[in-house]
């Protein structure tokens, strides 16, 4: 099984020189930040103000751990454990950083079959990111050489068989997919594909671009490519590392359950959702992360039945910072969100009180309707980082949950 040591051994190299770090040229101006020197009684004091809010109260499990020392500073109801919505997603980028190399690309090729040269298979590789343009690509060199053989007439068949047949997760509402939460996950599939088959979108962006590329297409259907095949072309997908800050950056649903499902796979397990989940667990174990009290049903936070105890999380958010390999993918420029700065972070910490957290804190959000979370680093005023996790769960009013678990964490900085 690749835990740990293929991110290591590919990444330490260049790691310390583009290790990330939450400095003053992406914070607020020294003058502003440092109005109000941190101590350690007084964040606490400020913490535990911020969490009597009527809108986190009994409803919020919060821990602040000083990253250096990894001594506990505050923590509330830290015992009590709930739906952790989009963080769960950290997580699911320590699974795949611990089970694949980040340089690692996923790649979709198009097969011939030897018994029947018109029979051509477009055969998935678990990658969510494959778009039309890619595919058009894709069937540019396919035409190419189908032509080259005066094979001018074909048949398409999506190949999505790296995968199990798909299934929702244990906790899904059916609104997930109706909505557009999220697709099932399919070994072939169209990115961003909301429909009721990923595998044949795919499959028919192929066969429209063989079309345009002079090759006639019958009809398209799903099928195994047969082991008596021959190359036509291959797409691949941009690196691991990349597609995780996606993930992480925008809150991809799609992506962490593929990438929950690719990290069993990448350990030689069927990626079924026990198995992959069991997976994912035994990464958790074998480094260390506290699991009393975990439950996990999918990749994305979207599952009501899971439960996340905050050291859980807090664990992983330290180990992740920790290691300069992982540090690097996890919390590059383009991945964790920043406060007021990027991804899902871009338009929050923008009110007077809060502003002094601009670019000093880097954290996955998490939103569902009745839960709401935000876990990762914070740069203290008095230049220490503090791990820090904040969930609550049971308020429907999730702007302002929001705005008071945004306070807790320009408390954490020390600013207010």
């Amino acid at each position: 099984m690749r835990r740990s040591l293929p991110v290591a051994a590919l990444m330490l190299a260049t790691a310390m020189s583009a290790v990330p770090t939450l400095n003053a040229a992406h914070a607020a101006p020294q003058s502003v930040a440092n109005r109000t020197q941190i101590t350690p009684g007084g964040m606490a004091g400020s913490l535990s103000k911020a969490a009597s809010s009527r809108y986190l109260g009994a409803n919020l499990s919060g821990i602040v751990i000083d990253e250096s020392s990894g001594k506990t500073l505050w923590s509330h109801n830290a015992g009590r454990t709930r739906m952790p919505a989009s963080t769960q997603k950290v997580i699911t980028a320590y699974t795949a950083l611990h089970s694949m190399s980040p340089k690692h690309q996923l790649v979709t090729r198009s097969y011939q079959s030897k018994a029947v040269p018109s029979n051509v298979y477009l055969k998935g590789a678990g990658d969510p990111s494959l778009t039309s343009a890619k595919l058009k690509t894709l069937a540019a060199r396919s035409a190419s050489a189908l032509k080259a053989q005066g094979v001018n007439t074909v048949t398409v068949y999506g190949d999505a068989s790296v995968f199990p047949a798909p299934t929702s997760a244990t906790g899904w509402k059916s609104s997930y997919l109706t909505h557009k939460e999220v697709q099932h996950v399919r070994g072939l599939t169209l990115r961003g594909y909301r429909g009721s088959n990923g595998t044949l979108a795919a499959a028919s962006t192929f066969a429209t671009h063989l079309k345009s590329y002079g090759v006639n297409v019958r009809t398209v259907g799903s099928a195994t490519a047969p082991a008596a095949r021959r190359e036509l072309s291959a797409s691949w997908s941009a690196p691991v590392r990349e597609l995780l800050g996606q993930m992480l950056r925008v809150s991809d649903n799609d992506y962490a359950e593929y990438f929950l499902r690719l990290s069993a796979l990448e350990a030689g397990r069927y990626p079924t959702w026990s198995s992959s989940l069991a997976h994912q667990r035994a990464v958790l174990t074998e480094t260390g992360v506290p699991l009393a009290g975990y439950r996990a049903y999918d990749g994305s936070g979207l599952s009501r039945s899971n439960r996340m105890p905050v050291r859980t999380l807090s664990s992983v958010v330290d180990k992740l910072w920790d290691d300069p390999a992982t540090r690097s993918v996890a919390f590059a420029p383009s991945s964790m969100p920043r406060a007021g700065q990027s991804g899902t972070l871009r338009a929050r910490f923008r009110s007077t009180a809060q502003r002094c957290a601009t670019g000093r804190v880097l954290a996955k959000t998490g939103t569902l309707g009745d839960a709401v979370a935000l876990a990762g680093v914070a740069k203290g005023s008095d230049g220490r980082n503090r791990v820090f996790v904040f969930i609550e769960n049971g308020r429907s009013e999730t702007s302002a949950v929001r705005y008071a678990m945004d306070t807790l964490a320009t408390s954490v900085v020390g600013c207010s």
